[in-house]
């Protein structure tokens, strides 16, 4: 009888269990059903405190009561905050495993941002893994962890050294089967959730050496042939520079072989993959490795071939695999001499004994390649001898020419320059070269021409030096030149003549017409033509740009005085971009009318010499040529007129 009271008392316990647990809910709910009830938080934040019951009902919690999870609320009008809830109560193994992991660690030194159980589970909403609405579901983990790893203030705070890996992992392979809903690979697989360790940590599933048995976990057949290879040989006897899966598929965007952006890209194997190991002086010095094997793979037509993209040819990985790699004299290796028959029939069918007699990768050097030694040794005399001699040949007739167009020149009779002007031009070619060459050097430094100047300190203080005195002769040649042509005679009338005019632009026309076969008579240009008025012109403004964009460069410390870095910045970039056009003009215009004009080919000596033919007068100045002869002054008989002429 005792008993039978004893189990009813129990029983009615039971059966109205669950209506004190709902009127405890009911409780809190009385106040946390209400949607704007919210509060402020220490650093100003306006947080929400409302409780939705549906979402309590669908979580993994949803037996539980408030106080299950908040143990220290006594009262349903509690009027302080609840301590932070401990899962550790019921997920104590879990918790103990967390509290070692990297963000556990963190998140225990008091680095608010590390997260905790919440943070990637949720709070009220907690579902199990799963459940597709889970946060921690399976398909839904990448976003998760891009909470955080994909805010830059975060990232940039605690010095996170993957900026942004989420974007990355959506483009590479495993993001994408994850965004077709199929199984892969996702953050938690590398990075265990609750014992994630940083990369240096040797228990780290990242640890460098541990990298192939945790992709070998989805890969295991992959894993099994690649630890049995001389890379997985060097990863086991722990050897730093052994390459592991990463280093030849990437980490978070990794891609699959038929997309050209990928390391494993067919194309890509031997241009960038293979080569960042086997390029490596110090990795060929430190393992005795054959150097210069990547360069003499692209001499070949293999490689010709790969460095046009094309898919089929026989890149690295076809010829000495890609996870099975072994030495040579390895008989399983895919290049021992035993084997290259078959590995050379996967391209080439029926691919005999020759294919392994003679050496894949051309060394030229008597011992291993004689033949093709020999060749090179014979056709790199005969193109010296044959090329050298034709050039001298051809030399002999341009010199010719040029020793004719000189005397011309010497012996003509009128004067186009006097000897101030040429000294100007000579002073103008030589400091603009100067400042071209070393002004370029400290742009392009990886140049053949331009190195001696820039690898040492001796070469870099010569280059800064030479270019400071060219450009302050420069400028001194400027100057003259201003006053050259606004306070001399002959200045004044050299001016007058090479101003523009309005002529000028029907003289163009004509000029193209001429060209062009549309009419017969050539323009009759006066003592300058449009060309050389453009040049000339060209040259003042491009001398006042540099020099008003150079002195800030020179004296920088004085100029950021009163002058913004931002517009320094842009005189910086106004120098370079004006020597760019500045020389091209030089070598498209000027080197043209010089050099490779039909009249003045091979070189125009006029301003060497400072004087031209009366031929050559009445054909390119024809208008001042019909003026003078009119006046009786071409050509000056006598060193008088000459000099008379060359001051008017």
């Amino acid at each position: 009888m005792k008993n039978y009271k004893v189990l009813l008392f129990l029983g009615i316990i039971f059966l109205f269990l669950p209506c004190f647990c709902w009127a405890e809910e009911i409780g809190c709910l009385s106040c946390h059903e209400d949607e704007e009830l919210e509060k402020t938080d220490e650093e100003g934040k306006t947080i929400s405190l409302y409780v939705d019951p549906e979402i309590i009902q669908s979580s993994v919690h949803e037996d539980f009561t408030c106080n299950d999870c908040h143990i220290d609320i006594k009262d349903e009008f509690h009027e302080e905050k609840p301590g932070m809830v401990e899962c550790g109560r019921c997920h104590e193994g879990t918790l103990l495993e967390y509290q070692e992991s990297f963000h556990g660690r963190k998140y225990i030194e008091g680095i608010k941002d590390a997260p905790w159980c919440q943070d990637c589970h949720g709070s009220h909403d907690i579902r199990r893994t799963d459940d597709p609405k889970s946060i921690a579901y399976r398909q839904n983990i990448p976003r998760m962890c891009a909470n955080c790893h994909t805010d830059s203030v975060m990232v940039e705070k605690h010095y996170i050294e993957v900026k942004d890996p989420y974007t990355l992992y959506s483009e590479s392979v495993h993001g994408k089967e994850i965004e077709k809903g199929n199984f892969s690979a996702v953050c938690v697989d590398c990075h265990p959730s609750h014992s994630l360790k940083q990369s240096t940590d040797t228990a780290s599933l990242i640890y460098r050496y541990n990298i192939p048995s945790t992709c070998g976990g989805c890969h295991p057949d992959d894993y099994e042939v690649f630890i049995e290879s001389i890379h997985g040989k060097g990863v086991q006897s722990r050897n730093p520079e052994a390459p592991v899966c990463t280093d030849c598929h990437s980490e978070h965007s990794i891609q699959p072989s038929w997309v050209k952006t990928s390391m494993v890209y067919p194309a890509n194997i031997s241009k960038t993959t293979c080569p960042w190991c086997h390029s490596s002086e110090v990795i060929t010095d430190r393992y005795g490795l054959v150097t210069q094997r990547v360069t003499k793979y692209l001499d070949s037509y293999h490689g010709v071939d790969s460095r046009a993209g094309r898919r089929e040819v026989a890149n690295c990985a076809s010829c000495h695999g890609y996870h099975d790699i072994r030495p040579p004299g390895d008989p399983k290796s895919s290049v021992n001499p035993a084997n290259l028959s078959k590995t050379c029939g996967n391209c080439h069918p029926n691919a005999g004994e020759n294919f392994a007699k003679g050496k894949i990768h051309i060394a030229l050097s008597p011992k291993s390649d004689i033949g093709v030694y020999m060749v090179r040794k014979i056709y790199t005399v005969l193109i010296v001898l044959v090329i050298g001699g034709m050039l001298l040949h051809n030399f002999l007739i341009i010199f010719k020419r040029v020793r004719g167009k000189y005397k011309e020149a010497k012996e003509g009779t009128v004067v186009r320059f006097n000897r101030s002007e040429i000294i100007q031009h000579l002073l103008l070619f030589t400091t603009f070269t100067i400042l071209a060459i070393s002004g370029f050097a400290l742009r392009f430094p990886d140049a053949w021409w331009a190195k001696w100047m820039v690898n040492s300190e001796t070469g870099a203080f010569f280059r800064g030096t030479i270019h400071r005195i060219a450009g302050a002769i420069f400028v001194l040649v400027c100057l003259y030149n201003l006053y050259y042509i606004l306070f001399t005679k002959r200045g004044r009338a050299q001016l007058r003549a090479i101003f523009p005019a309005p002529g000028d632009l029907s003289l163009l026309i004509q000029n193209i017409n001429y060209q062009l076969g549309l009419v017969k008579e050539r323009p009759m240009f006066d003592r300058y033509a449009y060309m050389e008025k453009a040049e000339y012109w060209a040259l003042i403004w491009g001398g006042i740009v540099m020099i008003v964009t150079g002195f800030p460069m020179w004296f920088e410390n004085f100029f950021l005085q009163f002058m913004p870095i931002w517009l320094l910045n842009v005189f910086k970039a106004i120098h370079f971009y004006e020597a760019i056009l500045a020389s091209s003009a030089i070598v498209v215009w000027h080197f043209f009318f010089v050099f490779f004009e039909p009249e003045s080919y091979p070189v125009n000596f006029s301003m060497l010499t400072g004087r031209i033919s009366e031929k050559e007068l009445d054909e390119k100045h024809t208008a001042e040529y019909e003026r003078l002869k009119a006046k009786e002054r071409v050509p000056p008989d006598t060193d008088k007129d000459v000099k008379n002429q060359n001051n008017s």
